[in-house]
This record gives C-alpha cells, sequence and structure tokens, in this order.
C-alpha cells in the first residue's frame, strides 16, 4: 500500500500548552465583533464545556457598561452547530485607581444569552433588561499569524470512498514539517520516516486566532489532490490543524496533524 496516502491531516497530539487550548470542542477564545457594527464586542474564554463572555458595550446613556455571560453547552442544532446557553450579569464598582475595593462591587442578572457557533462564525441572542438581540458575530483579526518553521509531530487521517478497500480506513504517521506562509500564501511539506514527501500550496487567511488555507498537493507515487485546512494555530513552540481532503485515490480525507518546533 503506497505509504504516502497516510499523509494528508490533523495529527493527534498533546503537545505544549499552545497546541489545543481546549479538550471538548474546538477552541472558541478570541476576541468576537459584527464588522458593520464596530466600536462594541465579546471576548470569549473557553474552558472545556463553558464560555465565559466579557461584553465590551454601552448603555442607553452611551456610557461603557460592564456585562459578562457564563454560558454552558447544552448540545448542537440541527446543522451541526454548537449550542451553548446562559445568565449575563451587570457589574458597577468604584474607579480604578491605585487602591481597590472589592467590597464596593455589586453585580446584578440582567438577562440570559445564547451563543450558536461554527468554527468562524457565531450567532449571539441575549435577553437585556426584557429587551431581546440577536447579533451575528466573526472572530476578529488584528494581526496575521506566521507559522512557518521547521516541525517534528504525526499525522492522523481517516480514509474512505478509495479505489481500493485496503485503502479505506485510519492511519497514523510521524512526520516532519516545513511550512512557510505570509499574510495571503501557504506552502508545507511533510516528510515521512520512510522518505515519501508531500508539497501543500495554497492560500492562507486569518480569522482571530485560526488561519486556514485552502489548494492543492501532490506526493510520490502519483498522489495528487485538494485540501482545505483550517483551525490552523501556531506559537513559538508547536502548531497544529484539521483539514479535509481529496485525491485521486480516496473521495474524502479527514485528519489532523500537530508538531512541535525543532
Amino acid at each position: 500500500m503506497n505509504m504516502l496516502k497516510k499523509l494528508i491531516l490533523v495529527a493527534a497530539m498533546s503537545l505544549s500548552a499552545a497546541a489545543f487550548a481546549n479538550t471538548f470542542t474546538s477552541d472558541l477564545s478570541d476576541i468576537w465583533w459584527n464588522e458593520n457594527e464596530s466600536g462594541w464586542g465579546v471576548t470569549v474564554t473557553h474552558q472545556r464545556e463553558v464560555l465565559f463572555l466579557t461584553f465590551f458595550v454601552y448603555g442607553k446613556d452611551g456610557r461603557a457598561s460592564w456585562y459578562t455571560g457564563q454560558a454552558t453547552n447544552v448540545g448542537q442544532d440541527s446543522r451541526g452547530a454548537l449550542i451553548f446557553k446562559g445568565d449575563m450579569y451587570q457589574f458597577t464598582g468604584p474607579a480604578f485607581g491605585p487602591t481597590f475595593n472589592s467590597a464596593a462591587v455589586t453585580s446584578r442578572s440582567a438577562g440570559t444569552l445564547t451563543f450558536t457557533t461554527f468554527l468562524d462564525a457565531a450567532t449571539l441572542s441575549f435577553t437585556l433588561d426584557g429587551v431581546v438581540i440577536n447579533k451575528t458575530l466573526t472572530r476578529q483579526t488584528f494581526r496575521n499569524n506566521d507559522a512557518s518553521g521547521e516541525y517534528v509531530g504525526a499525522i492522523k487521517q481517516v480514509q474512505s470512498q478509495c479505489r481500493a478497500p485496503y485503502s479505506n480506513g485510519d492511519f497514523n504517521r510521524n512526520a516532519e514539517f516545513t511550512i512557510n506562509n505570509t499574510a495571503t500564501t501557504f506552502a508545507m511539506t511533510a516528510r515521512l520516516p520512510d522518505g515519501n514527501v508531500c508539497s501543500y500550496a495554497g492560500n492562507y487567511t486569518q480569522t482571530g486566532r485560526l488561519g486556514r488555507s485552502q489548494g492543492t498537493y501532490t506526493c510520490g507515487g502519483g498522489l495528487s489532490g485538494t485540501y482545505d485546512i483550517f483551525e490552523l494555530e501556531a506559537n513559538m513552540q508547536a502548531f497544529s490543524g484539521r483539514y479535509l481532503a481529496r485525491d485521486n485515490f480516496c473521495d474524502v480525507v479527514v485528519g489532523r496533524f500537530g508538531a512541535m518546533k525543532k
């Protein structure tokens, strides 16, 4: 069997702290906003099945107001989007200065919220003091991340609808990666222990903390196809990602990869 076919997507590795920040599902931690309503937004911190939301918004008097929300996952909708529900609270307190009196902080229940999301887009529905509000959100991008570097890691991949029945199944391999990406382009090579190499080339877009690349790839032995790498995240120590692909051997390839920087 062509070992190069093991090489397309996402490796399950427990790397250093930054590779997978959340074990429950895709990490939703980010700054979320509506680009048509610049001036307010929501910061989401995701820990397992719970989201903690901090709202930077304004009251009826135009002054900044301090709201938070804590929402717990309650399942998925018919499209597969994750649904989180919880309560909102409003806080008031003393002026911020050299000293701070925590005893002067007060809070009240202000309403309820529902945060429904796929990876890069969300719908925020909440009732605030009896007023129903619905907003569409995306992750806010203010810097492009750069995953360029040399890495050592692994790939986990599930192949189906393959021309040869023995090519269907779950495959895992160690790999060495070289990545070069700019604000608009992405290139990656993955080298297997047996010497086989696959090369990926495509565009690059950044959405909040996460990167994405869509393009084509080729491997030795005549394998070629198209890929969609998403949830690409990198820091000083590691990178990880997931992807979907199809090639001239298999119609459906689903996987993940992760690696530590050399």
